[in-house]
């Protein structure tokens, strides 16, 4: 076993030993909200809907399109790794066992993302999403679905899409106002 999965698997005991039924009730709500997205492509959608906030829900839609292709589409399929559960079947997960690979987290991607996305431009609004995405990231870890190494590139993922699409979008809309 490489250093790096002995490093996973011992930070994933140490957080299984923190375990309780408060703090399982607590995140099974946070996972869930993570799970398919579901919660993030509600948020922009309404963001979207609404005209206040419709350009803060286009620069967050895009950060999340495109971090769902990079890391669901591309980089899971590249890598291929094996969820915890599978290369330790003893691991109890205490939830339905997610499908799919594990690296990158998709819900941690998936979760700054559009967190970030929001936060860029409204930080009231921001701060309490970057507060559920860090919720979600840590469910992922205490249920031991993910490798805290799968955790950490989907922070680096969402973190780069939310900065890219700022920038690139940036520039964009910028650009459309001198065209004007």
């Amino acid at each position: 076993m490489s250093a790096i999965t002995s490093w996973d698997f011992s930070v994933l005991e140490a957080i299984e030993g923190i375990r309780n039924e408060v703090l399982t009730f607590i995140l099974r709500i946070f996972t869930y909200m993570g799970e398919k997205g579901w919660f993030w492509v509600l948020l922009c959608i309404i963001l979207l809907i609404i005209p206040k906030t419709r350009k803060i829900g286009i620069y967050a839609a895009v950060a999340l399109a495109v971090q769902f292709l990079l890391g669901e589409v591309l980089t899971k399929n590249l890598v291929c790794r094996d969820r915890p559960f599978i290369q330790h079947p003893d691991i109890d997960t205490i939830i339905k066992h997610p499908s799919g690979y594990s690296f990158p987290s998709g819900h941690t991607s998936s979760s700054l993302a559009v967190a970030l996305s929001v936060f860029f431009h409204n930080k009231k609004l921001g701060a309490p999403l970057i507060v559920t995405a860090v919720l979600i990231m840590f469910s992922r870890l205490y249920f031991e679905v993910h490798f805290p190494t799968d955790v950490i590139g989907g922070i680096i993922l969402g973190t780069a899409m939310a900065v890219t699409v700022y920038f690139v979008l940036g520039y964009f809309f910028k650009k459309k106002k001198t065209d004007e």
